[in-house]
């Protein structure tokens, strides 16, 4: 197939950036583009449109000549463009071993990706980096996100050090990217594990104590992990240990500004009054853990209200009940304690 007849996205915050500083409406970029009224909102989405297309629009309304200055990061890693680190490869002391992961989007819009680091004096240590790009970014929008990208940081900073929750090294700007850096876990996420179907009795108790050990740390620093998910924690292999991470949508109660993002997307495991507009308690985070404990001991995620734990007939009584009490819809129902939970998990012999 011709490159031009297929489809690539562009990049919404770039295209956003774009149409603000040129004062344009989304009329006006329809009107200037000459497209219609769905092919510029699939534009400006950063949507797949035809390549051919989206490069007579943006020359159209911006003067851009070369389509590739507005796609996204992942299509242009995708075609062999340099996107990620700067040429030298190099992050401080440390340089890239390996890229784990493509190009993705935050819930508050920012693209990034996850890289193993290897220390360049030291060889055999490693580092995990979450890279941000910032590089189309105004000075308007970077002072924006600022508080965004220092979150991670800060609650792991209150945490100090926990078995469960991940342990920052440093953080820094470098040619433009945003470098969050977290001492090395080797392992899996819990959400690459769920591939393999349900987990057995003794990863049920390892893993789901570990996750309630590691928020009730979060809590008594009067944090909110919010966005609690399988592909935010990390499983150690020597021990099956979960370490929490990807934390820079916590909410912390006393003391900095919010990180809500505009518009939440959707998420299974988020418990609805999160993007409601009441204060929301460590019950958001209870409901999010009952839901991946769902996951994991079915072997897939059942639809909201309908886990069914009654029917997990292999779990002792006392954890059937913590468990369905945790996934209670509304918040004043879910009558029960992380502490709780970790007792009745640690009383389940297996």
């Amino acid at each position: 197939m011709d490159l031009e007849q297929r489809e690539y996205r562009a990049d919404a915050l770039l295209m956003r950036r774009l149409r603000v500083d040129a004062g344009m409406t989304v009329a006006d970029f329809r009107v200037k583009a000459m497209v219609d009224r769905s092919t510029a909102n699939k534009m400006l989405r950063g949507e797949p449109v035809l390549l051919s297309k989206l490069k007579q629009a943006v020359s159209r309304a911006f003067g851009i000549d070369s389509v590739l200055e507005v796609l996204h990061p992942e299509e242009k890693a995708a075609m062999g463009a340099q996107t990620s680190v700067a040429p030298s490869g190099s992050v401080l002391e440390y340089e890239v071993e390996k890229y784990l992961s493509g190009w993705a989007t935050t819930t508050n819009g920012l693209q990034y990706q996850l890289v193993k680091l290897r220390h360049r004096f030291i060889p055999q240590r490693f580092a995990r980096g979450k890279c941000y790009e910032l590089r189309h970014m105004s000075d308007r929008e970077r002072t924006e996100v600022e508080v965004y990208l220092h979150r991670h940081i800060e609650v792991c900073d209150r945490i100090d050090d926990h078995p469960n929750v991940a342990r920052n090294i440093t953080a820094a700007e470098v040619d433009g990217l945003w470098w969050v850096i977290d001492r090395w876990e080797d392992g899996e996420t819990v959400a690459q594990r769920m591939k393999a179907g349900a987990f057995s009795d003794y990863e049920l108790k390892v893993v789901m104590t570990g996750i309630a050990e590691g928020l009730i740390a979060m809590h008594a620093e009067g944090i909110i992990r919010r966005e609690l998910t399988p592909a935010s924690v990390l499983l150690r292999a020597k021990n099956d240990q979960p370490v929490l991470t990807d934390l820079e949508m916590a909410k912390i109660n006393k003391g900095g500004p919010t990180v809500a993002p505009a518009v939440w997307p959707d998420d299974p495991y988020r418990a609805l009054e999160v993007t409601g507009s009441k204060e929301i308690t460590e019950k958001a985070d209870i409901y999010s853990w009952g839901r991946i404990f769902a996951h994991a001991a079915w072997g897939n995620l059942p639809e909201r209200g309908k886990e069914e734990i009654e029917r997990l007939t292999k779990l002792p009584t006392k954890t059937r009940d913590v468990v369905n009490l945790s996934l209670q819809i509304t918040p004043s129902a879910r009558k029960v304690t992380l502490k709780q939970i970790v007792d009745s998990l640690k009383a389940w012999i297996v």
